[in-house]
């Protein structure tokens, strides 16, 4: 374990060797100079770093270690060596937390000198975004801790190399499915409520929702190329209200949630189409109570309420999607029951699914079964052969751009 990690802490300490050449100046050809060797540099460090053994497919992503070591403290620390991006309290999230876990015996704090004291070290992807960012990390590690890299985007949206994080980190924290304690943008309980009758006046979820169908964006250059799939059902679909920047309408901000509960249907399409990535969009669909259209790298039935989504990748074409929406919408027994969950489940979202996220950390840093390991291919493990999705890159960036300024003018 310690070889592996002083070769990594050795790859980052030659890095504090660059000279931090970028300072502010007056004129735009010195700006415009900056943002293409910006750019050079984040497609070098990005660039797929998989060579030589790393890609025989023999060598594993992770290390496992005979010895578990384990400090003897009942209260584990969670030291948070970085923010939430830039907030320091991770929204608004402290110790009151833990009252509301299943194991409340953990504490957090933002103090680094608590470093040598602390069980888990959580660090933000987005703090190791900027080209130097990578050099602001602990000098030091324990026996015991656990190094916990945090990440809620996918490759395409997370401009960092992970060839240079090999042997770093313990555990991973991203929204996949086989992430060591995943993360995810919302979830659902069941709750004890008498169930409703859908004849119940107000309970009638398909007289409610009276509009169509809609989708919002202000994407409108990504990966997926979901506009495309789009456009092809505003064809089809009589009545499609499209938001956002990229749909021409704008949405009140303060009525937004009003606006889009009026529809049937929403379409939660995902701006990169990666394995097991499922946003705030989907789930805010639920919440809102209407049925969410789906595309995507991951099996829904996992992770959503019983028969509450359409996927679209279940029907042969476009057309043969909106002919089922439009029978669907013109039926209200059988468009209740997308919304039959609501009986027994709640859902919730994006910010209570974070502090989901800390119960189920607290929960794994008591959980001795566990082994202690280390990432010594984080990148190998993060784009491995089931991912679907490019790492982030100069010329990927430049091509989704590219494809959105086609789609636009309708060359594609």
């Amino acid at each position: 374990m310690n070889g592996l990690y002083s070769a990594a802490m050795g790859r980052i300490l030659k890095l504090r060797g660059i000279n931090i050449w970028y300072k502010r100046g007056n004129r735009p050809l010195i700006m415009f100079g900056f943002v293409l060797v910006f750019l050079f540099l984040l497609s070098y460090l990005t660039s797929d770093s998989c060579s030589g053994e790393k890609c025989n497919g023999n060598v594993p992503y992770i290390t496992t270690f005979q010895q578990n070591h384990w400090r003897n403290t009942t209260k584990k620390r969670i030291l948070r060596w970085t923010g939430f991006f830039s907030d320091k309290t991770w929204e608004g999230i402290d110790d009151r937390l833990f009252r509301r876990c299943k194991v409340q015996s953990c504490t957090m704090t933002n103090d680094r000198s608590l470093l040598d004291d602390s069980d888990a070290i959580l660090i933000h992807v987005g703090a190791l975004w900027k080209v130097v960012g990578a050099l602001d990390l602990p000098q030091s590690r324990l026996p015991f801790q656990r190094w916990i890299i945090y990440n809620v985007e996918p490759p395409p949206r997370t401009p960092i190399g992970f060839g240079q994080l090999a042997g770093l980190f313990n555990w991973t924290s991203f929204y996949r499915l086989d992430s060591d304690v995943p993360v995810f943008y919302g979830g659902y309980v069941r709750h004890n409520r008498v169930p409703y009758a859908t004849n119940v006046s107000g309970k009638n979820f398909a007289a409610r929702n009276y509009q169509l169908a809609a989708w919002m964006s202000s994407n409108c250059y990504d990966f997926g190329r979901r506009r495309l799939f789009i456009n092809d059902m505003k064809q089809r679909l009589p009545e499609f209200d499209l938001y956002g920047k990229c749909g021409g309408t704008r949405c009140p901000e303060t009525i937004c949630r009003e606006v889009l509960s009026r529809y049937k249907f929403f379409f939660a399409i995902e701006n990169s189409l990666c394995r097991d990535y499922v946003t705030e969009k989907f789930w805010a669909a639920l919440e809102r109570r209407q049925i969410p259209i789906v595309r995507g790298n991951i099996d829904y039935a996992k992770i959503a309420p019983p028969h509450s989504f359409i996927n679209a990748d279940d029907f042969g074409s476009g057309k043969d999607l909106s002919d089922f929406l439009l029978r669907l919408s013109r039926n209200e027994d059988e468009y209740n029951k997308y919304l039959k969950w609501t009986e027994r489940y709640d859902v919730y979202g994006e910010i209570e699914a974070r502090r989901e996220y800390f119960c189920d950390l607290c929960e794994a840093l008591h959980d001795k079964s566990r082994p202690t390991q280390v990432y010594s291919n984080l990148d190998g493990w993060y784009n491995d052969e089931l991912e679907t999705c490019p790492q982030w890159m100069l010329g990927n960036q430049i091509s989704r751009f590219i494809d959105g300024i086609k789609i636009t003018l309708g060359l594609m």
